[in-house]
């Protein structure tokens, strides 16, 4: 063997012997790490997903980097600048501002366990930003595609085209390690050996000396590497040209065969240990041991190219595109829809079987959910689609089911038998509720009321006929009484041993729907149009949780109690969650309202509407979960992931102080001009999973004595505060959550004006104390003048209020337009000369006179010409009661109405009438109007049998009735047909 190829050789086997010893300090035995502990992960479809782009704040819809900082700020690096988010908006920093760097383009982020972040882009520009203040570091001499800081905190350069570069911390001289080449991804493992991804493959570094090329002679292909990472058990991965790589025993391996021809551009390991894949065209892959999933374009992904991967401090992954920002997050929520196998997505029942299966009915369909997957039940010997509104399970675990149109099915065999339709008895196809009593009798409510299947068959019909508030029936329940709880359009009845009893669910609390019961030992819950409404079993007494208790909706489409309970009520603006406790101090009258928990979209669910009108339309499953039936899903939600979420560890920063339209820089403690009037500040906790749900209170010290609610609220204005000094603090906490230590505070002290200082207080006190002494000698000198003046004018008041006490006593007793006494002065009469009359056994008549057809004298010849009437009427009734012996008092009733009290009885005061009758009827009206004649109607009736005077004018007005009505102009005795 020649002495070349014999060297060639030896640096062969020497080079792979290092590289081999380099990578048994961390390289992890293949067995070893798949036999690690990995905790159970949400499946990729179990995932809710959000997407941001440029409408919503973000500077350009490309995204390059992503990180978080210790503070909790998430850090997004695009193509037109940095954003950071809160979790409800994004800040942006670009060039030219205090950020420092010379391009917008923002192509890494790097943050430390110290809180820094370390941010890199375009035109080679770095940064740092440390306690809230931004260090512009030395350009490098291209972009920088990843910037990392080493062990001893030394900073390593991935450029453009320019290769790898190490930066001395102290000197910041720039030292080249490689060149002539695109770097792209940076890495140090644990053994100080830097890692870099290149256009040409991977490299080591080893004491900034020794670099080694790692080609296929190490199992990887020879193809540019664009991603690099070092996973929690201190193995490489690699992102290729040509798929991932994982290193073995110090030799790479594929990481998936699926992944073979998929160019891997970033790279991320997750809590639970699943590694996720960014592909250039493809989307994203998650591998979880050797379950690999995929998610593009197709479901929901805003574009295929994934260049970037995080998972913040709440266990979200954020996923950065060529088109948007993408997260995906466990949520109190998860939403099966037909992505995920269901036949539709209006989801209208919702059953928990005894087997521990679930069955869903949709407008499209039947489904069985068991362990996890979703099959779909069809039709035996049919294509048909059935739109499912109830489900049932028999006792002998049999699911019965209610259509749309179609009439009752039952599940055999996996395949929808028909059971009962209108061609053999039902009123209607239409069922919206089905019940299989404790006596084996199938309860169907449909649009056209009940039928009772007994088990020999007989059927048995009950309709608003038969005493049902309404035919339309949504809800059936049984009690433990075995009494049958029928829910209607028009209240609630209820079915005992052959007898129906309705309950008017509108008389109390203006309700008409009951739309579904949830039954207890002693209570019956009734979601309706009108809140929560409760029956105590008991007694049969009604309560209810209302809007006026502080419900946010009228209308509620189900109740189900968890095993905590919990209370989870749904409606069409999203589900309701309210404590036992609250509940039982409303229905109980301790309180008047109720704090509640309102979730909607944006915690997983799809939509806010929840559907009602057929039943279940919730339930709780044996798991303890609650599932809700919706118009795009079946949502369902337990206490355990709600109270792993609501203890999630919230941090809390003050964003912005604004003082009268001025910020002032966030320092511990701020000095404010004097006169500052209005201090505004904002503030967020910087949570993501549902930013919206967080809410907040604040304190400020030196002015609030207590914590103040601030609900979802994000800032707190404060004006014309007094000079002093002080303490700002806000805190935050999730529904369901206690309220968290975590604190932020901020001090800031007004100055005052010389006017608002202790002397300048002392001195206006002072003065005020003189003049106040001053105006009261003046006033003791003024009140003994004014006394002899206040004599007099008291003397002379008294006169002239005597005078006005006669004119009001006069014009509280008599008519204004005739001068008669008026109805207040005869109800006086009639009491008194009643009583008089009954004590002396003597008669009295009471005569009721109304003027014919008046409104006509009022239309055809004005109102001026009828109010002349009447006085000249009154007129007329006046001389002749002063021209006749029989004692009389007369009086205006009101109107064109006259009374009389006649003290004589009704067959003497008869005649007197018909003399008055008469009288006007002869009488010459000629000079009010040429052609105008005037008659009068007369009803009276004595006292004879009558024991109350208001009697006697109720048959004087009877029998004016009976006159005015058989031909007016006449007098008419009450009688008793009358």
């Amino acid at each position: 063997m020649s002495l070349l190829k014999y060297l060639s050789l030896t640096v062969k086997v020497l080079s792979l012997s290092f590289f081999l010893c380099c990578f048994s300090a961390y390289s992890v035995n293949l067995s070893t790490v798949d036999s690690l502990p990995v905790k159970t992960s949400l499946a990729l479809s179990d995932y809710f997903t959000e997407t941001w782009n440029t409408p919503d704040g973000l500077p350009h819809n490309g995204i390059n980097a992503i990180s978080q900082t210790t503070d909790g700020y998430l850090w997004i690096g695009t193509w037109e600048g940095l954003a950071r988010f809160n979790g409800r908006e994004f800040k942006v920093f670009t060039r030219g501002s205090k950020i420092g760097l010379p391009d917008s383009v923002i192509k890494s982020l790097t943050s430390t366990q110290e809180g820094e972040l370390l941010v890199a882009g375009a035109r080679g520009g770095l940064s740092v930003r440390s306690n809230k203040q931004w260090l512009p570091q030395p350009s490098s001499s291209t972009m920088i595609n990843d910037a990392i800081y080493d062990n001893n905190k030394n900073i390593w350069l991935a450029l453009e085209g320019k290769g790898l570069i190490y930066r001395n911390k102290d000197t910041k001289k720039d030292t080249i390690i490689i060149d002539n080449i695109e770097a792209f991804k940076i890495v140090q493992d644990n053994e100080g050996i830097i890692w870099v991804a290149t256009s040409k493959g991977l490299f080591s570094v080893k004491n900034k000396t020794l670099v080694r090329h790692i080609d296929e002679r190490y199992g990887l292909p020879n193809s540019p590497a664009h991603t690099i990472i070092l996973t929690k058990e201190k193995q490489l991965i690699v992102g290729t040209q040509q798929g991932a790589y994982k290193l073995v025993k110090g030799i790479f391996q594929p990481l998936h065969k699926r992944l073979a021809n998929e160019k891997i551009i970033s790279l991320l390991q997750d809590s639970d240990l699943n590694i996720w894949l960014g592909t250039n065209n493809h989307g994203i892959f998650k591998l979880s041991k050797n379950e690999l999933e995929q998610l593009d374009e197709s479901n929901g992904l805003p574009n295929n190219r994934v260049s970037s991967l995080y998972q913040d401090n709440e266990q979200s992954i954020w996923v950065g595109t060529s088109n948007g920002l993408f997260r995906l997050r466990e949520m109190p929520f998860i939403t099966l829809t037909t992505k995920q196998g269901l036949s539709g997505n209006f989801i209208r029942s919702v059953l928990s079987h005894s087997d521990g299966s679930l069955w869903v009915g949709s407008s499209k369909g039947l489904n069985k959910i068991n362990k996890g997957l979703i099959s779909t039940i069809k039709v035996a010997h049919s294509n048909e689609q059935l739109s499912v509104l109830s489900l049932a399970e028999t006792p002998d675990k049999q699911v019965l089911v209610g259509t749309y149109t179609q009439g009752l099915y039952a599940v055999t065999n996996n395949k929808l038998q028909k059971l009962i339709t209108t061609e053999n008895g039902l009123p209607s196809n239409e069922i919206r509720s089905i019940l299989v009593d404790s006596t084996k009798n199938i309860w169907l409510g449909t649009a056209s009321g009940v039928v009772k299947i007994s088990p020999d068959n007989t059927i048995e019909e009950f309709n608003k006929q038969s005493g049902l508030p309404a035919n339309f029936i949504i809800a059936l329940a049984e009690d433990h009484k075995g009494r049958i709880w029928i829910g209607t359009g028009n209240g609630l009845a209820s079915y005992n041993k052959g007898s129906l009893q309705t309950y008017h669910l509108n008389d109390k609390f203006d309700a008409k729907y009951a739309f579904g019961f949830h039954v207890e030992q002693n209570s019956l819950w009734i979601a309706s149009d009108r809140g929560l409404i409760h029956i105590n079993l008991m007694t049969d007494e009604m309560s209810a949780v209302t809007k006026e208790n502080g419900l946010p909706v009228d209308k509620i489409f189900q109740v189900v109690i968890d095993n905590n309970n919990t209370f989870w009520l749904s409606s069409n603006r999203g589900i309701i969650s309210l404590t036992r406790s609250q509940i039982n101090s409303v229905i109980q009258g301790k309180n008047k309202s109720i704090d509640y928990n309102l979730f909607a979209e944006g915690v997983g669910l799809l939509s806010s509407q929840a559907n009602g009108g057929s039943t279940p339309a919730a339930t709780l499953h044996d798991d303890g979960s609650v599932w809700i039936a919706t118009a795009k899903g079946v949502s369902h939600i337990n206490h355990e992931r709600l109270q792993r979420m609501a203890e999630t560890v919230l941090p809390v920063v003050i964003e912005q102080l604004n003082v009268d339209g001025k910020y002032y820089p966030l320092l511990s403690t701020v000095e404010l001009p004097k006169g500052a009037s209005r201090i505004t500040i904002h503030y967020a906790g910087l949570s993501y999973l549902m930013a919206k749900q967080i809410v907040y209170q604040s304190q400020l010290i030196g002015f609030d004595k207590q914590w103040q609610n601030k609900n979802n609220q994000t800032f707190t204005e404060f004006t014309n505060l007094e000079p002093g000094n002080y303490t700002f603090q806000m805190r935050a906490k999730y529904p369901n959550g206690e309220w968290q230590e975590n604190i932020a505070s901020i001090s800031f002290t007004i100055t005052p004006f010389y006017w608002q200082t202790t002397s300048f207080k002392l001195f206006v006190i002072f003065c005020f104390c003189f003049s106040l002494y001053s105006l009261y000698r003046y006033r003791m000198i003024a009140i003994k003048r004014s006394q002899v003046k206040l004599k007099n004018l008291v003397a002379q008041q008294t006169i002239e209020l005597q005078k006005q006490a006669e004119l009001f006593s006069y014009q509280a007793n008599h008519d204004q337009l005739t001068g008669l006494f008026n109805r207040r002065a005869f109800d006086g009469w009639c009491n008194n000369d009643f009583e008089k009359a009954k004590l002396a056994n003597r008669p009295l008549t009471i005569a009721m006179l109304d003027i014919d057809h008046f409104k006509k004298v009022n239309d055809d010849y004005s109102h001026l010409i009828g109010d002349q009437v009447i006085k000249r009427i009154a007129n007329i009734l006046h001389k002749i009661i002063q021209d006749c012996s029989t004692e009389t008092k007369l009086a205006r009733w009101g109107g064109e109405e006259f009374t009389l009290l006649i003290m004589s009885d009704k067959e003497k005061a008869y005649d007197y009438c018909e003399l008055l009758r008469i009288t006007i009827k002869n009488y010459d009206f000629s000079d009010i109007a040429g052609d105008i004649n005037i008659t009068v109607s007369i009803g009276l009736t004595d006292n004879s049998e009558i024991t109350e005077y208001d009697k006697m004018i109720t048959r004087a007005d009877q029998a004016l009735y009976f006159a005015k009505h058989n031909g007016r102009n006449q007098v008419r005795i009450y009688q008793k047909s009358e």
